[in-house]
C-alpha cells in the first residue's frame, strides 16, 4: 500500500526556526487548512501543541472538529454562515452583509480586504463593519488580512501593510481586546521587523517550503503490485507512449492519478525521488518505472513535480489523497 512518511525530526526543526523568527510560540497560528496542506492534520496537530502553540487555523467546522480536542483557539477561515455556529471555535467574517446570518454571539475575525480583493472589508467601511458587527450581536475578537504578493518583490506587499496598519489604528480607536494577524509564511521570512502587536499565520513553512533553512517532511512513497521483462519494442501503458529500444525490467506501482498525482501524459521526463523516470503514462491506479524494488519514493521535494507541471507546490500536495496513509518517522 502506498504511504507518505512525515519526519517527525524536521517538522519539529522547523518548528523552531519559525519560532525563533517570531520569538514567541503563542503568537503563531498554526494553519491546517485543507488536511495540513495534504501532510495530514490530525497526525501532526499534536506537535506544535509541545511547543507551546495552541491557536490554528482551519478551512471548515469539519476539520475544525478533527482537532477541537487539542487546541484552545480555532480559526475557521472559510464558512458560510447558517446561525447553528459553535462557540468554542472563532469564525472569519468575510462577507460583511451576511453579519446578521451568525448566531448571536459567535466568535468571528474581521476580514479585511487591502488588495487581496477576495473577502473582507475596504478599511475605508471598517468603522461602518463595526457597527454592524456590534448591531449584530457577534463578539469580535481580531482583525486580520492576507497579503497577495508576499512572496514577490514588488510594492503592493508595502502597500497592504500600511492599508492594515490603518485598519488597527482605527480598531484599537474602538476595541482595546482585538488580536491582529496579516502575516502568512512567505511575509514572515521576508520580514525584517517582526510587528509586536500581531500574530502570524504560518503554513506551508511548517512543512519546509518557502525558506532554505527548512526542511520538507513529506515523503510520498509507492509499493509494487507486479514486474515483468519488456523486449525491445514493447509498449507500457495508455497510448503505447513509452516504447523500449532494449531489454529492460519494470515494475507497476499503487498510485495513480486517482490518488491525487498529475496525470502525466508520458511526454518529457518525470523523474522520481532516485531519479528513475516513469514509463508511459499514470493511469488512473498505478505507475510503471524501472524495478526499482518493492518500494520506491516518489517524491521529497514538490517543487520538482510542480516545476514539472508548470504550477505550484501546494497543488501537488493537497491533490494527495486523504485516504494515503499517513506515518510519523
Amino acid at each position: 500500500m502506498s504511504v507518505i512518511k512525515l519526519n517527525q525530526k524536521l517538522y519539529e526543526n522547523n518548528l523552531k526556526q519559525i519560532i525563533q523568527k517570531v520569538g514567541d510560540p503563542s503568537k503563531i497560528i498554526c494553519v491546517f487548512k485543507d488536511n495540513a496542506y495534504g501532510h495530514g492534520a490530525k497526525i501532526l496537530a499534536p506537535i506544535p501543541k509541545k511547543f507551546g502553540i495552541d491557536f490554528v487555523a482551519v478551512k471548515n467546522e469539519k476539520e475544525a472538529y478533527e482537532i477541537q480536542d487539542l487546541f484552545k483557539k480555532i480559526l475557521i477561515l472559510s464558512h458560510k454562515p447558517n446561525g447553528n455556529e459553535n462557540s468554542q471555535f472563532i469564525y472569519a467574517l468575510n462577507e460583511i452583509s451576511k453579519v446578521k446570518e451568525y448566531k448571536i454571539g459567535t466568535k468571528i475575525h474581521l476580514k479585511i480586504d487591502t488588495g487581496m480583493h477576495r473577502n473582507g472589508v475596504f478599511v475605508e467601511n471598517i468603522e461602518d463593519a463595526f457597527l454592524k458587527i456590534d448591531e449584530a450581536g457577534l463578539n469580535l475578537e481580531g482583525i486580520f488580512t492576507h497579503f497577495s504578493s508576499a512572496d514577490e518583490m514588488d510594492a503592493s506587499f508595502f502597500i497592504q501593510k500600511q492599508k492594515f496598519s490603518k485598519a488597527k489604528m482605527l480598531a484599537q480607536k474602538k476595541y482595546n481586546h482585538l488580536i491582529f494577524h496579516s502575516f502568512n509564511s512567505a511575509a514572515l521570512f521576508r520580514a525584517h521587523n517582526i510587528p509586536k502587536d500581531e500574530f502570524f499565520r504560518i503554513g506551508i513553512a511548517q512543512f519546509g517550503y518557502g525558506d532554505e533553512r527548512l526542511k520538507k517532511i513529506l515523503s510520498l512513497y509507492a509499493h509494487k503490485l507486479s514486474e515483468r521483462i519488456l523486449n525491445s519494442g514493447q509498449s507500457v501503458g495508455y497510448g503505447r507512449s513509452f516504447s523500449t529500444d532494449k531489454k529492460i525490467k519494470i515494475a507497476t506501482y499503487d498510485l495513480g492519478y486517482a490518488d491525487g498525482l498529475f496525470r502525466y501524459n508520458g511526454k518529457g521526463n518525470l523523474t522520481l525521488a532516485n531519479h528513475k523516470n516513469i514509463l508511459g503514462k499514470i493511469s488512473m491506479d498505478s505507475f510503471s518505472c524501472e524495478d526499482c524494488g518493492e518500494e520506491i519514493c516518489v517524491f521529497n521535494d514538490a517543487d520538482i513535480w510542480a516545476d514539472f507541471f508548470n504550477t505550484i507546490s501546494y497543488e501537488i500536495l493537497v491533490r494527495l489523497h486523504p485516504d494515503i496513509p499517513r506515518i510519523l518517522v
